[in-house]
């Protein structure tokens, strides 16, 4: 966490996802929640020790920007509202107003962008046994996998869900190496992609076709 003056009136503070986790933030909360950013500008300016720079306040005025490592709070002082400046004028309005919701999209985005691309594979180079999950849009896909890559997996599970086919894959890194789970990842891939669900999502919505040994299964197709 840092701070950086822009002007006389105006700071930024810059966050990781670390420094929100460390105060129970979470992205959606900057775009519902004006108490609670708030309430953590104040924590963030007694940490920083910068309460002089804020003696005077009045007002207050939050944005909150994105950026691939956390957000930046920028916090601007209004000491009264003659101070505030207005757009003159439609379309000095409208200008303000397609800013302000850009900036929410923005926002917006970040978070659409996390949720979609996010990381099932549990391939931790440390772990007895590590799994992986992959997509695809046709079952002949999963066959052709199944009838190019043969290797003895720990087991396997197929899927279907919203017209999408998902092959679940554990297996025995304790047994093969990281090298050897990783290249047979990389192999499946030629045919498949990355999930976007967990395997947790697809036990409670997708429709089970085969819960066990479901590449043996699919080389018989």
């Amino acid at each position: 966490m840092e701070y950086k003056q822009i002007n006389d009136k105006t700071i930024k503070i810059s966050l990781t996802f670390e420094d929100l986790k460390a105060h129970d933030i979470k992205m959606s909360d900057f775009l519902v929640n004006q108490g609670m950013v708030e309430k953590l500008f104040y924590e963030l300016v007694s940490e920083l020790e910068i309460e002089d720079k804020f003696a005077n306040t009045g007002m207050m005025t939050f944005q909150v920007r994105p950026h691939p490592k956390g957000v930046d709070l920028l916090v601007t002082e209004e000491l009264n509202m003659d101070n505030m400046q207005f757009p003159e004028g439609s379309e000095g309005l409208q200008e303000m107003m397609d800013e302000a919701m850009e900036q929410m999209g923005d926002m917006a985005s970040l978070m659409d962008n996390l949720a979609s691309k996010p990381n099932f594979d549990v391939m931790d180079d440390h772990a007895d046994f590590v799994y992986f999950i992959l997509k695809f849009n046709k079952i002949s896909d999963a066959v052709k996998l199944s009838q190019a890559v043969i290797d003895d997996v720990e087991e396997s599970e197929l899927f279907q869900f919203q017209d999408h086919f998902y092959l679940t894959i554990l297996d025995n890194q304790k047994r093969k190496g990281f090298k050897e789970v990783s290249l047979l990842r990389a192999r499946m891939l030629e045919y498949g992609e990355p999930s976007d669900f967990s395997r947790e999502a697809l036990l409670e919505h997708a429709q089970t076709i085969f819960r066990e040994e479901a590449l043996e299964n699919l080389q018989q197709v």
